[in-house]
């Protein structure tokens, strides 16, 4: 009788050990920080001009150093801007003057733009010095050749 009795206390001790274990596992899972992602992206395009990848020839200058030209090529462009593949790292904010040679034109692109961001690219030059791509934004383009670089997005827009 007395062994029966230990059995039951010892089965009670058990289911209540687990109990309190599943309780203690929920409660701890209730602590956990939760994040909530807000305006996650949801697979439609954000941007407001839509990018083309496509390959120019560009000189550009930094306008805290007018004394320096520089050479790069874009590597995708839309309306409002332009991704740049150059030898220096541009910081952001940097102001630009870009000069866009359009192909089958006499007409040369005169920018303006901002850089918003800037990072080492993957691969390196022919030469082996390190590239950087950087994300531009237009804040002004100069005539004459602006219309005829609009007009040249745009075409690249109609090939679609």
């Amino acid at each position: 009788m007395f062994l029966t009795l230990e059995l039951v206390f010892i089965l009670l001790l058990v289911i209540v050990l687990f109990m309190i274990y599943g309780t203690d596992r929920l409660s701890k899972k209730s602590r956990q920080p939760r994040a909530i992602v807000e305006e996650y992206w949801d697979g439609r395009e954000r941007r407001q001009y839509v990018r083309f990848k496509k390959t120019l020839e560009v000189e550009y200058i930094i306008l805290r150093k007018p004394h320096l030209d520089n050479d790069g090529k874009t590597l995708d462009i839309s309306e409002g801007g332009v991704k740049l593949m150059t030898g220096e790292k541009l910081g952001a904010g940097t102001i630009l003057e870009i000069r866009i040679a359009l192909p089958n034109s006499r007409h040369v692109a005169e920018v303006e733009g901002e850089v918003v961001w800037s990072e080492e690219a993957v691969g390196k030059g022919d030469g082996g010095e390190r590239l950087f791509h950087s994300g531009i934004k237009f804040s002004s383009i100069r005539e004459p050749g602006g219309a005829a670089l609009l007009d040249y997005i745009r075409l690249l827009g109609s090939d679609l």
